[in-house]
C-alpha cells in the first residue's frame, strides 16, 4: 500500500538536469577556462558540504518541514572537532562524538516540533540562533587553525583519476535514493508529507517519522562538519551562516516541493540542484560578477521553483 506514495522520477528532476547541461554549456562558451578538470574538482570540493546537508533537507522537505539550524550545528560541531584534534583525542572519538552530537541536535528539534507540534520553522530558528550564541561563545571572535585530520586524504585523494570526494558523495546519494524509494522507513517519509492523518490512520507513527527525520538531518549535519574541516582545515565565526539557504535552494531546484506534501521530489533531483547552485556560484566567480549578486541569483531561482511547482501542481506535472 505504501507504494502509492513514493513517487516515480517525474519531469521535474528532467527539467533541472536538462537546466544544469545547459547551465554548464553557457558558462562553457563564456568562460573557457570553466570545462577545466581542475575547476570541476575544485566545485566538487567547494561544495561538498552542501552536498551532504541537502540530503538531510530534502528528507525534511518531504515531509513538509524545514531546518533552518542546520548551518550553525554544522558550526558547533566543527567547533568541537577542531578542539579535540588540538587535544590529539583519537579519531574514532571526534567522529563519533561529532555524530553524537548532530543526532542530539536533530532530536533535540524533532522532539519538539513532533511532540508538542510547534511549527518546525520557529523551532529551527529558535535553536539556529542558540548554536550561533554557542559558536561565538566557543571561539570568542578567535579562529581554529592548523587542524589536520587523520581522514582528510579523502578530500585530495583520487581514483582512477576521479576525485574520491565524488565517488563517495554519489555512494551516499545512492544508498539515500535506495532508502527513500524502497525501505520501508522511506515510504513512511513521504507517506506522512504526502497526508499526515491518513499516514497515522494507516498504523504509521507520524510523531517518530519526524524525529527520526530530523536525526537524520543533524546526523548528516555533522558528516558535513568533518568534510569542512577536512577540506578547511580551520573554523572561522561565519562558518555555516548560508549553509541552510543554500540547501533549501538546491533542494527546491532539485523538484522537493516547497511544502513538502510527500508528492514529489527525490534526492536524484536534489543532487542536480546542488550541482546546479555550485556551478553557478562557480560561474559568477569566472565570469567576474560581483558576488553581491550571488544571493539574489539564488533567491530568484527559488522564487521561480516555487512558482513552476505552484502553476503545474494542478496539472499532475511531476508526478
Amino acid at each position: 500500500m505504501l507504494k502509492k506514495y513514493v513517487p516515480k522520477p517525474g519531469r521535474r528532476e528532467y527539467v533541472t538536469f536538462l537546466l544544469l547541461v545547459v547551465e554548464i554549456i553557457l558558462f562553457g562558451i563564456l568562460a573557457p577556462n570553466f570545462l577545466t578538470v581542475d575547476n570541476l574538482i575544485r566545485v566538487i570540493q567547494n561544495n561538498a558540504e552542501i552536498a551532504m546537508v541537502s540530503i538531510g533537507m530534502t528528507i525534511v522537505m518531504l515531509l513538509g518541514g524545514i531546518d533552518l539550524s542546520v548551518g550553525s550545528v554544522m558550526g558547533v560541531i566543527a567547533i568541537v572537532i577542531g578542539y579535540m584534534l588540538q587535544a590529539e583525542v583519537n579519531i574514532f572519538l571526534i567522529i563519533l562524538a561529532a555524530i553524537v552530537i548532530g543526532v542530539g541536535v536533530g532530536f533535540l528539534n524533532g522532539f519538539l516540533i513532533a511532540r508538542f507540534d510547534i511549527p518546525d520553522m520557529i523551532v529551527t530558528i529558535a535553536t539556529m540562533n542558540i548554536w550561533k550564541a554557542v559558536i561565538f561563545a566557543l571561539l570568542g571572535g578567535k579562529w581554529l587553525t592548523g587542524l589536520n585530520p587523520g581522514y582528510a586524504v579523502i578530500t585530495r585523494a583520487k581514483v582512477l583519476g576521479i576525485p574520491l570526494l565524488l565517488i563517495l558523495i554519489i555512494i551516499i546519494y545512492a544508498g539515500f535514493y535506495y532508502f527513500l524509494m524502497y525501505r520501508r522507513f522511506g515510504r513512511h517519509i513521504y507517506a506522512t508529507g504526502c497526508n499526515p492523518q491518513a499516514a497515522n490512520l494507516s498504523g504509521i507513527n507520524v510523531k517518530r517519522v519526524k524525529l527520526v527525520s530530523y536525526c537524520i538531518s543533524g546526523g548528516i549535519a555533522a558528516i558535513a562538519a568533518m568534510l569542512y574541516i577536512a577540506r578547511m582545515g580551520s573554523v572561522e565565526m561565519t562558518i555555516g551562516s548560508d549553509l541552510a539557504i543554500a540547501c533549501i535552494a538546491a533542494v527546491t531546484i532539485g523538484g522537493t516541493g516547497a511544502k513538502g506534501n510527500g508528492k514529489r521530489g527525490s534526492v536524484i533531483g536534489t543532487l542536480a540542484g546542488v550541482l546546479f547552485i555550485a556551478f553557478l556560484k562557480n560561474g559568477i566567480v569566472i565570469l567576474g560578477i560581483p558576488s553581491l549578486l550571488e544571493n539574489c541569483f539564488i533567491g530568484l531561482l527559488i522564487v521561480l521553483s516555487v512558482l513552476f511547482d505552484a502553476l503545474t501542481a494542478g496539472k499532475g506535472v511531476a508526478q
